[in-house]
This record gives structure tokens, sequence and C-alpha cells, in this order.
């Protein structure tokens, strides 16, 4: 691994074997403040679901995948500003992180092509500020505080739902600066197959079988998926000297491949008041395990990474009361025999979690009369996680972390809708029980200790209808916190020294945003403006020559405008797109920082997608732009990104030939990413593909 010391991008923090399969990285990155790359697509199409919101802004919460969702890309909502995008519809997207690029706000920043790590930002975030769920319940990780974008395939999802500048309540509240809700593919009539080949050993293939009951109201979807890839692609070794091109190399990159394999199934049922449903799911991922190009790729480790969850809802009287559970279980083993990762002697690391959620929600409403209304959500939850250790052989002590956490929504509306307020309040206790753990083998065990702490976290929505159907004006401030990780408290074996005096950081977030829609629906779309502050921000700092350790170091804070649009265009064209511009800095008052721009968060991001809808043929055009950006917290100027342009453009076809039936369908894809062969590091040391090809085909019956 890399190791810098007094340098403060990411690599200057990487020590040790637990930073296996890229997790430490990306979380050290993410406190850090990392992030990059483009903004968001709102989704085709407006319904009368769309006009009924525009018209009443009744959205409070996105709780579960039966609850009230988004009805349309860009819909107000009392809750926070919210992104719906069809997973259906994303034409040249690998994977989440993909979509999360070209979403308005988010940025990510890669560690390598496709399935390597990523770091997410929202609203110059930190990672960990990041709640993920799915389905509505939590997802992160109790040490690191993220879950890897990189292991969640897209075919098992639907849509996915984007929270900007607060955590709903329902969703969890507590965490910072907001929340990626994915939303579990929905069951439908028929059968499909896929596959697919693409550059540097790229493949693909999946195929789901689905049927819905009599009444509609229950139904049964299978999904099997596998994929691989060598990412053997070649780029340009700068030498770690970016202001220089007299000691560039051009290498292939080496040990970032791929396996991967999986199956999902969901169903439902209802009888009466009541409605179950369900689903499970398995991933298997293996991987080459490379570190940064150099001295430190680690050429011969692999990590193996098994997930099994499943998910049970039942909701009596549509959701009035509800009661949701989901478990999971992970499996991941870093097999190190040259020892090439961080400090620890070579051999096999293997670590084994536990993560239990329950939550019960009840949902009443009541009819106040005069055109007044109010809807209630409140609720309890409870989630444990626990993490077993083996060091080639030898176990660590089981760690363990509950959360208790109580919410309340209430959300007032007066003149039939058109204006609607939500105070809403969400507390939570966390209690850590953690075992002693050394930074390195060889210095002395800490003493064990129990971390308690209460947090609470209010938000007020406010939404207004200037003109039903056509303009809402809406408006939104919350504080939140966010407790400091496991391995930020306790540190780790790899070389992270705990800080059991780390505070949490304090998030305030504040927006104004105005929603518009054209006659008739063939143009819609939001600006927004917003302000985002942290307080008692959490980085990495390196402490010895061998081990770094999180410190509070002062604040941080992010103004900026995003302005998103879809708009229907002559000709069938479809265009839609967003821009982000924000101007992130660090106000922590010291001399060296005070007043710098944040590492890797460009100022301005443009994401444009123009689509022909035809009845067979569709051609599109992805342009993503984003400004120069540094790499470091002094703003080094021969330390920085400059500006990218990407380009990237497909065509799909699809057929009804006889042999398939009556339904049946044929559609061919190809598609051409990264057209203008932009060649950059996102992270400092791990580079980027260039320019390449996929194509595929889907039959449908």
């Amino acid at each position: 691994m890399a190791r810098h010391p007094g340098r403060d991008h990411p690599s200057c923090c990487c020590f040790g074997r637990r930073f296996r399969s890229f997790r430490r990285f990306r979380s050290l990155a993410a406190v850090c403040q990392l992030a990059a790359a483009a903004a968001a697509a709102p989704a085709h199409g407006a319904d009368t679901a769309t006009e009924a919101a525009l018209a009443g802004a009744a959205l409070v919460d996105t709780l579960i995948v039966s609850a009230a969702a988004a009805s349309g890309p860009v819909a107000p909502s009392v809750g926070g500003l919210v992104t719906r995008v069809e997973l259906a519809e994303e034409r040249g997207s690998r994977d989440l992180a993909d979509v999360l690029a070209a979403t308005a706000g988010f940025q990510v920043r890669r560690y390598g092509a496709a399935g390597a790590s990523a770091v997410p930002s929202l609203r110059g975030s930190a990672a960990a500020q990041i709640r993920l769920f799915l389905d509505g319940m939590p997802l992160d990780d109790a040490e690191t505080g993220v879950f890897n974008l990189e292991r969640l395939p897209l075919e098992r999802f639907g849509a996915v739902e984007i929270h900007r500048g607060a955590v709903p309540a329902g969703l969890g509240g507590i965490g910072g600066a907001g929340a990626v809700n994915l939303l579990s593919r929905p069951v439908r009539d028929g059968a499909t197959a896929t596959a697919g080949a693409g550059s540097f050993g790229e493949r693909w293939t999946s195929a789901a079988w689905g049927r819905t009951g009599a009444s509609g109201r229950g139904g049964l979807l299978l999904l099997v998926h596998a994929r691989r890839a060598d990412n053997d692609f070649a780029y340009t070794d700068h030498n770690q000297t970016f202001h220089r091109s007299d000691d560039d190399t051009v290498r292939v990159r080496g040990n970032a491949w791929l396996r991967e394999h999986g199956f999902f199934a969901t169903g439902g049922t209802a009888a009466g008041a009541f409605a179950l449903r369900g689903w499970a799911g398995f991933l298997r991922r293996d991987g080459g395990r490379p570190g940064p190009v150099g001295a430190y790729a680690s050429p011969h480790a692999s990590v193996r990474y098994d997930r099994l969850d499943g998910h049970l809802g039942a909701g009596w009287r549509g959701d009035l009361l509800r009661l949701e559970v989901s478990a999971a279980r992970t499996d991941e083993a870093l097999d190190d025999p040259a020892g090439e990762v961080g400090f620890a002697p070579a051999g096999t690391t293997t670590t084994c979690g536990d993560d239990l959620t329950g939550r019960l929600v009840w949902s009443p409403g009541l009819d106040l009369g005069r055109g007044a209304d109010l809807a209630l959500r409140t609720g309890v939850e409870r989630r444990g996680q626990w993490q077993r250790q083996k060091w080639n052989g030898q176990d660590d002590p089981e760690r363990h972390r509950t959360r208790t956490g109580a919410f309340a929504v209430a959300d007032f509306g007066l003149a039939d809708g058109r204006l609607r307020a939500a105070p809403a309040w969400r507390w939570q206790r966390t209690v850590d029980d953690f075992p002693p753990v050394p930074a390195l083998p060889w210095l002395p065990e800490q003493e064990s200790v129990r971390h308690e702490r209460d947090d609470v976290s209010p938000s007020l929505g406010l939404s207004w209808a200037l003109a039903p159907g056509r303009a809402v004006l809406e408006a939104h401030a919350a504080r939140s916190v966010r407790a400091p990780t496991w391995i930020e408290l306790f540190g780790h074996r790899g070389g992270i020294a705990g800080n059991r005096g780390l505070g949490p950081e304090t998030v305030v977030a504040a927006d104004l945003g105005v929603t518009l829609r054209s006659p008739g629906g063939a143009t819609s779309g939001r600006l927004a403006v917003f302000d985002a502050r942290t307080d008692d921000t959490i980085i990495f700092m390196v402490n010895s020559q061998r081990t770094s350790r999180a410190v509070n170091v002062g604040s941080t804070r992010t103004r900026g405008l995003e302005a998103e649009l879809r708009c229907d265009l002559p000709a069938g064209l479809d265009l839609r797109g967003n821009l982000t511009w924000q101007r992130a800095r660090d106000t922590g008052g010291d001399p060296a920082y005070d007043g710098k721009r944040l590492p890797y968060l460009p100022d301005l991001e443009a994401f444009v997608r123009l689509l022909r809808e035809g009845r067979s043929w569709r051609p599109w055009l992805e342009a993503r732009f984003q400004s120069a950006s540094y790499l470091d917290r002094a703003n080094t100027e021969l330390n920085m990104n400059g500006d990218r342009l990407r380009l990237d453009l497909g065509l799909d076809v699809t057929w009804q030939p006889a042999a398939l039936g009556r339904r049946g369908t044929l559609t061919v894809s190809a598609a051409v990413l990264n057209l203008t062969d932009e060649t950059s590091y996102d992270i400092e040391g791990f580079p980027l593909p260039g320019r390449s090809g996929r194509a595929g085909l889907e039959l449908g019956f």
C-alpha cells in the first residue's frame, strides 16, 4: 500500500492489512471529503400522480418501498429535496456509482474501472454523512459508516431515490447530508434474459421471471445474474509527478479482475386488510486487490466477499400499521500470500458480520375540516450489528453495536393541501461494545471500552403550491450529527490508532427550491439553492510513521445551486440534465487551510442526456463535465485535476419477431463510453480506463 507521510491525499492514510478490498481507502478518503463527477438525469414521463404531487406536495418521507414515494423525478416534498431515478432508463450505467454520479449535487470518485471502490460525496459531504438504505432499511457499516456502492448489483433494483440536505426522520434522521434509498425491483409478468460483453474482458448475463397474482396484489419474481471483468486497460503512469510528463510511462493495469454472481427473489401476498412482502438475495464476489500504481501495486492479493440478506414487511390497512425486519450476513476474506498489503504478515484475514434491524411504524391521517388535514408518521427502530475477525487463524473478540431510535413526523396541510408544513424529530441511542485492539501487532492493547451516546435530529419542511400542478415552492432545514465510526473511535490493527475522545460531526443544512411544470407536462424542472455546514469535521491524520488517527479539525461549509430539467422536444427527442455549482471550503480557522477549497470537489458539474424515443430505434448521447479540483487540503497548484469532459453515446434497437410470440421482444444495445478517451486519476495512484465499448442483447417474453 502507498505510504506518503505528511501528505493529505487518500494514500497517506493507507496502512495495514485491514484496508482490504479498498474499504479502508474508501473510508479514509470519505472523511477527507473526497468526491467528484457529474450530475443528474430526471426520469422521463409525467403522469397524473406527478400532477397530484405538484398540487399537494404530499410526500413526507420515503420509508419503505410500499410507502409514499416520489411520483416524479423531481416531485416536491416536505421531507427534503428528492430526485427519483428509474433504473430501467439508465442507458450507460454500469453500477450504482454511475447512477449517483449523474445526479444533481452528487460527486463520485473511483479507485479504478468497473467494480472498483467508489467514494461518494453529496453537497460537499464526507461519504460517511450519506446514509444508504435498501427499501428503507439501513445498510451502513458500523466500522466505517458507509457501504460499498460497487457491491450493490443494479439488476436487483427498480429505482433509487436521492434525498438531499437531510436524512428523512423515517429513514434514520441521524447521519448528515442526505440519503440514498434503493427500491427493490417490482414484480411484473413475463420473463427476460440479457447477455453482453465489453472492453477489458467485461461480460455479463442475467435472467428474470415474474408472475403477478390474479388480483394484482401479490406475485413472485426470480432473478439470477453474473458478471466478470479483467480491467486490464492501458494507462499513463505519471510516476506521482502530475506536473511533468518526461517521466510518464504507459502500463497495463494488473490484478484488477472481478468475478461476481448472485440471485434475488421477491414476492408478496395480500388477504383482506393485511399485506405481506419479502425478498431474499445472495451475492458472491471475487476479485483482485490492486493497490496504487508503482511499488505498492499488490499484484498477488485477492478478496472474496459473500453477502446473504433478506427482508420481510407486513402491513395492515394500507400500511396504517407496518412492521419491517431485515437481516444480513457478510463474509469477507483477504488473501495476501506475499504480504503485499500493509505491515501484517502474509496470510489470510477474514471478517464475518451480522446485521439485524426491526422497525414498527404507525401512520394515521386525520381530516381537520375546512381544507386542513394532518398526517402523522411515528415509529420505533432497533438495530444490532456484530463483527468477528480472524487474523491468520487468530480470533479477535466479537465487536457489537446497537442502535435504538424513535421518530415522529407531523405533516400539516392547509388550503386543501396547497400549503404544507412538516416538523420532524428523531432520537437515537448508540451503544458500542468494542474489545481492546492495538493499531499495530507489536503495540500494547488499549483498555476495553463501552461507548454510549444519545443524539437528536430535528428538521422542518415547508411547501407552497403557488399554482396547483404548475409551480411549488419548497424549503427545508435540518440539524443532524454523525457519530464517530468504530475505526475512528477505536482504531484497527491495520495501522489506525483509536481516538476515544473524538466528538461527533454536527451538520446543519438548509435549502430553498422551486419546482415548475409546463401545461401538459412536456417540460419540468427544479432550481434550488443550498447551504450546508459541518462542525467538528473528522479527518484522518498521520500521527506516526506507520499509523494514522482520526481527529476533529474545525468546520467546512458548502454553498451552491442545483438545477434539474426534463424536456420533451420535437421529433421524439427527450432532453434531461442538471447543473451543480458549489463552493466547498474549509472554514476551520487553521491558517494553513482556512478558506481553501475542499479536495476532490469541483466547483461546477453538468450532466446532459439527449435521447430520441422511436418505435424501434433509440439513439442517445450523454455528456458529463466537471471543472478542475485540487487533490490536497493545501490547494497546491501542481497537485490538481484539470477540467474534464466525458462523452458517451449509444443505440438501442428493438424488434418484435413473430417467433417470440405476441409479447416477445428482442433488443440489441451498443455503446461507446468515454468517446474522447479522457484518461485521468480520480484518486492519486488509481488510474481510470479510457475509451471502452459495450454491446448486449435482451430477450423479453
